[in-house]
């Protein structure tokens, strides 16, 4: 029987795992250097081994002959020296390994780094030669070797001076040099003598070890740190109601489960200044983690079932890496044929990595999913720190994938008796399906009429594969099992959550305070007859001018037009235009829309790779032009709120204000200094920071953040009083919700959808522009703040009537 104090210790034992297995694999691997202990490590000592190198340049510098390594060396930066030398020895710092083979290691290191800089101060390709040879595949002894060929071909040219390289004693006698520098200046590291068996008459060997002290500061370090790193499941108990920012969540008082506040946030001073309880965001919080949980195992079993055989479907990943095209005969005789089987293959790479991110996201969501099978669960939640809820584990969650939200159902039942009772059921399903641009009624009918489908699927999902073309094939594949139930039984007992979604919620809200009837209409604030689709509208707007382009001969337009366009090209980019797009993040979204359409194999490529680039280039600022020229009002609100940020940030001061539901959001975005240190690494310009908080304020993060975050800070007051209001006067206490996502049984979904409306209303009836500057303006009595830019004539009471606001 599974109960809370297993599952606590569980998470406890895990996390350790986890974190002791990441440990481990460096130390195999050799690169110490990047755990939590060796940054610490490194950043501690840098400074002192820097100013000790700088020191011992004054000695090297000194004889009349010198060795070539300390001729070449003091020419180096210290800083770069510094950093080589502790990233190579703390790298393997837990391990015992012989002076000799330390020094040499050490040595190279530096000889590879000074022969990179000879390259690139003495050639102009030298560069270009290194960042190439870090592409090459074999390791950083295959980079090393391509330099070096490189090199010699430069000379033989005769477009570089020869690099005469180190001898083995030049190489070990500066490792060793720099070892003991390392060794007196930070007292990391010391040396012991170890007299071989096989060698008694030979003087003892001397090996590199860390110091006690340093060990004891390693063991310490993982054993607080693996503690507070827990692998965060949902719990079995009922989860503790917040009563504070310090109390409430996962019960902790008899385990060494870390506590967690209400507001995850690394601002310790914005945390403390939270008294008492926060009664609408807590009250909402408590609603939703008491909502208990039940593993789809109908959906469990057909997901075991794929996973196990290869079966891909939706986020379900391929357990197999995606196989390199053979190269091309010309690869090594043709520039061209050599560049674009590059760049294919580095597709396939990135797709492959990301799919190998995909199948430890499976493995943890269905291994947690078999551990919870037949019980009840909760989900811990608290808020970030613009309020916005959510579950604090990671995986199988209602806020996660299609995969992990087709996994879940509710615990308790609602009793479906007739068509009425199964209305949003029915919708739920054209919804997962993906016919969801049609009005409500003639979703309802789809699911009628797809009924005997969805029991052939229900009955044999393994052979009626239909399914797997849904959208969220999983939820829908969830909806066939409950549909068939439905259709054969008449009343039942239903236990699926049934979400209705936002319209670009993001659009929604900037469209409603500005009062913008374009905006307001296109995102389906105001009723229309049938759903409005704003990406759509968009994407319609580049094909406009993509056929003009086209008439006019312009570059690319023909080949797009060829290629085709829909809403889903414009989606990404519509979706986070109000959450802070860039140019640089909507030409991102639409290679990726590119790439994913070709690699689906639903059409052809219009464009050589060696052309790609500019094709891309062109079509996202189409429509970054269709955005901007559909979203006049909402993107004048976005530059209102960021002039607003920036006449604070001259003040060097925090943003501050209170959400409708009267959560504290704190904006404090600092600007961060910089210790850089640009080396030549294993043939590879590698940019080392270290990151130190400064008191300074920084305006350029504070205006990039401030759109969002008051955006956000609306959607989440909106869901904390709709929870609250669905629970007091409606009588819901099963909650599905997800941001912009708000979902319950099918019989309570009518009276959250009057809820919904009804909240909205009543918060956009206020003028909320006008609060907030009147917020900012009592913070910063000094400031003389802009007025709001001009309003629509929208009528806010519409809402009311809206049928697709939220569906």
């Amino acid at each position: 029987m599974l109960n809370q104090d297993k599952l606590n210790a569980d998470m406890v034992e895990i996390g350790k795992g986890r974190y002791r297995n990441k440990i481990e694999s460096a130390k195999s691997r050799e690169v110490e250097g990047e755990t939590k202990y060796g940054q610490r490590l490194m950043r501690g000592a840098l400074p002192l081994l820097t100013k000790a190198i700088q020191d011992s340049y004054i000695t090297w510098k000194k004889p009349k002959t010198k060795a070539r390594w300390q001729i070449d060396i003091v020419k180096s930066k210290a800083p770069v020296i510094a950093f080589i030398t502790i990233k190579a020895v703390i790298d393997s710092i837990t391990l015992r390994k012989p002076m000799s083979s330390v020094a040499s290691f050490v040595g190279a290191r530096i000889e590879d780094e000074i022969r990179c800089s000879f390259l690139v101060k003495n050639n102009t390709k030298g560069e270009g030669i290194i960042l190439g040879a870090k592409r090459k595949r074999g390791g950083l002894g295959n980079t090393r070797r391509h330099i070096r060929r490189s090199m010699l071909h430069e000379t033989d040219k005769g477009l570089m001076p020869e690099w005469e390289g180190w001898r083995q004693r030049d190489r070990l006698s500066c490792g060793l040099n720099l070892v003991e520098v390392l060794r007196v200046s930070t007292g990391l590291i010391e040396y012991i003598y170890v007299q071989d068996g096989k060698r008694k008459k030979k003087s003892p060997t001397r090996y590199v070890t860390a110091t006690k002290e340093t060990l004891q500061w390693i063991e310490d370090y993982n054993t607080d740190r693996e503690l507070l790193e827990p692998f965060w499941l949902p719990s079995v108990d009922l989860p503790s109601p917040w009563q504070s920012v310090w109390e409430g969540g996962y019960s902790s008082s008899e385990t060494y489960l870390p506590k967690l506040p209400f507001i995850k946030s690394t601002n310790m001073d914005y945390i403390r200044s939270i008294q008492g309880k926060l009664e609408e965001p807590m009250e909402a919080c408590n609603l939703i983690q008491n909502t208990p949980w039940a593993v789809n195992e109908n959906v469990y079993k057909v997901m075991d079932w794929a996973w196990k055989n290869n079966v891909q479907v939706g986020e379900l990943p391929n357990r197999e890496d995606e196989l390199l095209p053979d190269i091309p005969n010309d690869f090594k005789t043709n520039p061209e044929s050599n560049t674009i089987w590059r760049r294919i293959a580095a597709g396939i790479y990135s797709r492959n990595l990301s799919t190998r991110s995909k199948r430890l996201l499976t493995s943890k969501t269905l291994y947690v999913a078999e551990k919870l099978k037949g019980h009840r669960f909760f989900y811990p939640s608290n808020c970030d720190f613009r309020g916005r809820v959510y579950n604090v584990p990671a995986f199988l969650g209602i806020q996660g994938t299609d995969m992990s939200r087709g996994l879940l159902q509710f615990y308790r039942p609602c009793k479906i008796k007739n068509e009425k009772d199964a209305r949003w059921l029915a919708i739920h399903g054209a919804n997962t399906f993906g016919n969801d641009k049609v009005s409500l009624d003639e979703r309802v009918k789809w699911a009628y009429d797809f009924s005997k489908i969805a029991i052939d699927i229900a009955q044999n999902p393994t052979e009626h594969l239909l399914w797997t073309e849904a959208d969220s094939p999983w939820q829908f594949l969830a909806w066939c099992f409950e549909w068939r139930n439905y259709r054969v039984n008449k009343k039942i007992d239903s236990y699926l959550p049934v979400n209705m979604d936002a319209t670009n919620n993001g659009l929604q809200i900037l469209s409603m305070l500005t009062r913008d009837e374009y905006g307001m209409a296109a995102t389906n604030v105001l009723p229309t007859e049938t759903p409005a689709d704003i990406y759509k509208v968009v994407s319609d707007k580049v094909l406009e001018q993509l056929k003009i382009d086209s008439e006019r001969g312009v570059e690319f337009s023909k080949q797009w037009l060829d290629f085709g366009l829909d809403r889903k090209t414009t989606k990404r980019p519509v979706m986070c235009y109000s959450y802070g797009l860039t140019p640089y993040s909507n030409r991102a979204y639409i290679n990726d829309w590119y790439d994913e359409t070709i690699h689906k194999n639903t059409k052809k490529p219009r464009f050589d790779e060696n052309i790609r680039y500019r094709a891309i280039h062109y079509l996202s600022s189409l429509v970054w032009d269709g955005i901007e020229s559909v979203l006049d009002r909402p993107k004048k609100c976005m530059q209102w709120f960021q002039d607003c940020s920036r006449l604070i940030s001259e003040k060097q001061r925090p943003m501050k204000w209170l959400s409708p539901s009267g959560f504290p959001v704190h904006q404090e975005y600092h600007k961060m200094h910089e210790k850089k240190i640009s080396t030549w690494i294993g043939g590879t310009a590698t940019h080392v920071t270290f990151y130190d908080a400064k008191d300074a304020i920084s305006s350029r993060k504070q205006s990039n953040g401030v759109s969002p975050n008051f955006v956000h800070a609306l959607d989440a007051a909106a869901l904390h009083k709709t929870v609250i209001k669905c629970n007091q006067e409606e009588g819901i206490f099963d909650f599905s919700m997800v941001h912009d996502s708000y979902g319950t049984h099918s019989t309570n979904c009518d009276k959250m959808s009057k809820v919904i409306r009804n909240v909205f209303y009543e918060m956009f009836s206020v003028d909320l522009l006008q609060d907030w500057k009147h917020q900012l303006q009592q913070d910063n009595t000094d400031i003389d703040f802009p007025s709001p830019p001009a309003y629509g004539n929208a009528d806010l009471t519409q809402i009311k009537d809206s049928e697709y606001f939220f569906s």
